[in-house]
């Protein structure tokens, strides 16, 4: 019996992809293509796509899962865009397409996930606006920050989304 070597690096990578040819093609295992903290991290991700419905689930159990699966992935999207200098670029590619091509099954099946940031703001649309932040040097209200986006099943708002909306700081007040 031998005792399981704990070395890591290249040397034991290369053992380890040698060690695989010894099986047939179908039966060889491919290396992880991120290292233990990448994967925990996306991991950590992928937790906050399976929590990331805050609301009761709309009538029909379909339409509830794709509605958590549609504000996941937007979350998980976000998420790796905002810390992509974590990853490799090749795992960071990766990672994108997995996204991207979740959101766009979920398009063909009739989910459209609408994002707001950077759209001019009128109060008739249908928004749920978190919080109002002046802003200095806007001419006009826009929105900041989406933090939940709105979600449409076959046209049909089934989610209304979460927004910070920045509005032209107030001028300075002159006194007679």
């Amino acid at each position: 019996m031998s005792i399981p070597s704990r070395r890591t690096g290249r040397g034991s990578r290369v053992r380890a992809a040698l060690g695989q040819l010894r099986h047939p093609p179908e039966f060889r295992v491919p290396p992880p293509f991120l290292d233990t903290g990448q994967a925990d991290w996306v991991a950590d991700v992928l937790a906050d796509v399976g929590t990331a419905t805050d609301e009761p689930a709309p009538a029909g159990a379909d339409a509830g899962t794709l509605l958590a699966a549609a504000t996941g992935l937007w979350r998980a999207q976000r998420k790796l865009n905002q810390r992509a200098g974590e990853l490799s670029a090749a795992d960071l590619r990766q990672v994108r397409r997995y996204v991207q091509a979740g959101r766009q099954a979920l398009a063909d099946g009739g989910l459209e996930i609408q994002e707001h940031d950077g759209a001019p703001f009128d109060p008739g649309q249908s928004l749920e606006v978190l919080a109002f932040q002046d802003e200095p040097g806007l001419t006009h209200e826009v929105v900041l920050e989406t933090l939940r986006p709105s979600v449409y099943y076959r046209g049909e708002r089934i989610q209304m989304g979460q927004v910070v909306v920045g509005r032209p700081a107030p001028g300075p007040t002159h006194g007679m």
